[in-house]
C-alpha cells in the first residue's frame, strides 16, 4: 500500500457523516484500528484496504494513492459543453456531465473538456474522483435553489451541492433520465388545479419518489417600475404594442401565461410568439429591467431583485422530487436539515416566499 501521507480515509468518512465506530463495524475492524489507520500509524493490507473503500464508496487509490486531479473520466454529456468547462456527478453508476457557459461563468469547474463524440464526453478532471463523487446536482427553475446549494456548501459536511436552473419539466425529465438527484416543481395540473403530483406521476413512472416542500411563492405580472404600461391583469397582455417576455415550454411560468390568457379569452400565440423567450425567472425579470420587454411572468423573488413592480396573479406550491431510494443517503439528510433551519427560512421570508409548509413530505409516489 501506499505511504500513510497520502492517507484520506479520515477526510472522507467525514463526508459521509460517518463515525469511526459505524465505520469500524461495517469493515469489522476495532475503532481503535481505524483511528490508527486515519492517523497513519498504520497501513491496511489490501482486503482491508479494498472493504474501507466499498465502505466509503469510492476507489482505493482516492484512499491511500495520490489523488487523481490529472486523470481523465469519459462522461454523458447530460447539456453541451460550448465553453470547455464542466461540472460532473455520479449517478447511478455513471458519470455525468453539465456545462458550466451560461449561469455557471461563476462557478468553478469540476473538469475541461478534452473532446466529445456522439453524446459523450472525455473531461480532464481538476478535482479527484473522491470529491466529485460526492456532488449533488439540483435542477429547477427557483432562485432560491441556489441560496440553499450556498448554504449547503458554506460549511463542512457530506455533499457537494450544484444547482442548475432548468424548468420544471425538463428538471423532472432529468429525474427520470437518472440525471439529477433532486428535481424542483411547480405545475398545477389544469384539470384538477392539484400542484405538482399529476405531473411527477405522469413523468417518473420508473422511479418510487417523494414530494417534500420547498416553499409556497406569489407568480404574477413583471412590469417595470411603477407599472408605468398599467397592466394590471392578464387581459392587459393583448395591448396592442405591448412586449411580452415569455418562458419556455414546459415551464410552470408558461404553463401560468397560457392559462391566464385563456381566461381573459386571449390567445396563447401571444406566448408562443414573443420575441423573447428565456429559460428562468430572473432572465424574465431582467428583460423588463433592461427595457427589452415590458411584462412577463416570474415570482415576486424575481421582481424584488430587480427592483420592478410585481403584479400578483397565483400562489403556487414549490416541491423537490427526490427518489425514495435517495432519502437516508447522508448528503440528503443534510440538505432538509439546512433548508429547514432557521437561517434559510428567514432569509427566504424575507424574499416573499411562504415557508410555513416548508419539509413537509406531501406524498409518495411508487414506481409504475
Amino acid at each position: 500500500m501506499a505511504d500513510a501521507g497520502s492517507n484520506r480515509v479520515r477526510e472522507l468518512r467525514e463526508a459521509r457523516g460517518l463515525s469511526q465506530v459505524t465505520l469500524a463495524a461495517t469493515i469489522g475492524l476495532t475503532r481503535q484500528s481505524v483511528h490508527a489507520i486515519e492517523a497513519g500509524r498504520a497501513i491496511p493490507a489490501v482486503d482491508v484496504a479494498l472493504r474501507i473503500a466499498r465502505a466509503l464508496d469510492c476507489p482505493v487509490e482516492s484512499l491511500f494513492g495520490a489523488t487523481t486531479v490529472d486523470a481523465r473520466l469519459m462522461t454523458e454529456a447530460v447539456t453541451e459543453a460550448n465553453a470547455g468547462r464542466v461540472a460532473l456527478a455520479h449517478i447511478s453508476g455513471r458519470w455525468l456531465s453539465y456545462s458550466l457557459d451560461r449561469e455557471g461563468i461563476a462557478r468553478s469547474a469540476d473538469a475541461l473538456v478534452a473532446k466529445t463524440k456522439s453524446g459523450k464526453v472525455e473531461v480532464e478532471q481538476l478535482r479527484p474522483d473522491s470529491e466529485l463523487r460526492q456532488n449533488v446536482v439540483i435542477m429547477g427553475c427557483a432562485p432560491a435553489l441556489g441560496l440553499l446549494a450556498d448554504r449547503l456548501n458554506a460549511h463542512s459536511g457530506p455533499g457537494r451541492f450544484l444547482w442548475l436552473g432548468r424548468s420544471s419539466m425538463k428538471a423532472l425529465e432529468a429525474l427520470s433520465q437518472h440525471q439529477t438527484h433532486v428535481a424542483g416543481v411547480h405545475l398545477v395540473d389544469l384539470k384538477t388545479g392539484e400542484s405538482n403530483v399529476p405531473d411527477v406521476r405522469r413523468h417518473s413512472p420508473k422511479r418510487a419518489v417523494a414530494l417534500i416542500t420547498f416553499a409556497r411563492w406569489e407568480a404574477g405580472l413583471v412590469v417595470a417600475r411603477g407599472n408605468p404600461m398599467g397592466v394590471s391583469q392578464a387581459s392587459h397582455l393583448g395591448k396592442k404594442g405591448l412586449r411580452v417576455v415569455s418562458r419556455e415550454p414546459g415551464s410552470g411560468a408558461r404553463r401560468l401565461l397560457d392559462r391566464e390568457l385563456k381566461r381573459a379569452g386571449l390567445s396563447v400565440d401571444i406566448a408562443r410568439d414573443a420575441a423573447i423567450q428565456v429559460s428562468g425567472h430572473l432572465e424574465v425579470a431582467h428583460a423588463v429591467s433592461i427595457g427589452a420587454a415590458d411584462v412577463g411572468i416570474a415570482t415576486r423573488d424575481a421582481a424584488l431583485v430587480f427592483g420592478l413592480t410585481f403584479v400578483p396573479i397565483a400562489e403556487e406550491r414549490y416541491d423537490l422530487v427526490v427518489p425514495l431510494d435517495e432519502l437516508n443517503d447522508p448528503r440528503m439528510a443534510r440538505l432538509f436539515d439546512v433548508m429547514t433551519a432557521a437561517p434559510l427560512r428567514r432569509e427566504l421570508s424575507s424574499l416573499g416566499y411562504d415557508v410555513g409548509s416548508c419539509g413537509d413530505r406531501v406524498a409518495d409516489i411508487l414506481a409504475a
